[in-house]
């Protein structure tokens, strides 16, 4: 009996189920696991004809799976169907699955929430400060529309590789590449930082002096004088104070809490503002 051979139609309806549906069904207990399961199903409708064989894959796909689901997850679905399609065992796709999502998360949190999203939304915030529409806009099409591009080229690049990937992406290339997108990713919001957080200080410093019998009065705005030496110092003093509460422990709650007291007290008295 000739083997059971998968259609671009298959990989299509998975592809989109997984596009549109793959965080349905959320929960705390498996993640992500119905989502997945959905858009593998196409898949294993087509590769398990008997209905036994089908209901023991299906039901082991709703094991418990998270990881990245703009980088990682195509991958790992477009591979498990190529592994699915050469007649691997459960057991091998489902090693696939656990020991790929881990590492992948790794590196789709930092390249994609931590220095996309974070530089991209930081864009669009400040043009929509502004009164800007494009803010918005910018940030729809910079966001649906790459994403979807590196979904799809993952998606069937993972099939075309299949048994491959397992070896291709090992723990400490995905190490490395984790680490180098999160200095990348320091650097870019670092450099963002006295745009987004506005710290300034109202204070003056009033100085007279008798010059050929009339006082002369100088006043001097210590933002000035600080914005000529070291500029933005205000912005980047607050964020360190935020990081260095973060590696303390503290809860981004709780930060986030301690900033708007210290801001409002020091507003209050005409420190800040």
């Amino acid at each position: 009996m000739d083997a059971i051979k998968l259609e671009r139609s298959d990989l299509l309806k998975s592809f989109w189920r997984y596009v549109f549906m793959s965080q349905c069904g959320w929960n705390y207990e498996r993640m992500q696991s119905v989502g997945y399961c959905y858009s593998i199903l196409p898949i294993l409708k087509r590769l398990h004809p008997d209905p036994e064989d089908f209901k023991e894959a299906f039901i082991t796909n709703l094991n418990f799976f998270n990881t990245n689901p703009v980088v990682g997850m195509p991958f790992i679905i477009g591979a498990h169907a190529a592994l699915e399609e050469s007649g691997a065992s459960l057991e091998t796709t489902e090693g696939l699955k656990v020991g790929l999502m881990g590492p992948l998360a790794g590196v789709g949190d930092t390249v994609v929430w931590a220095l996309y999203n974070s530089i991209i939304f930081s864009i669009g915030a400040g043009l929509a400060l502004q009164g800007s529409i494009l803010g918005p806009i910018l940030v729809i099409l910079l966001v649906f529309f790459p994403y979807l591009a590196v979904r799809y080229w993952q998606f069937f690049w993972a099939y075309r590789q299949g048994e491959k990937l397992i070896t291709a992406f090992g723990s400490g290339a995905i190490a490395r590449i984790t680490e180098a997108a999160t200095i990348i990713g320091l650097i870019v919001i670092g450099g963002f930082a006295p745009s987004i957080v506005g710290v300034k200080t109202p204070l003056t410093i009033t100085t007279s002096a008798m010059v050929n019998g009339e006082e002369v009065v100088n006043k001097v705005v210590i933002q000035d004088q600080l914005d000529a030496i070291v500029p933005y110092l205000l912005p980047v003093l607050a964020v360190g104070l935020a990081y260095w509460l973060l590696k303390r422990g503290w809860s981004p709650t709780r930060v986030i809490l301690v900033l708007v007291i210290v801001g409002f007290v020091l507003g209050a008295i005409g420190v800040l503002s």
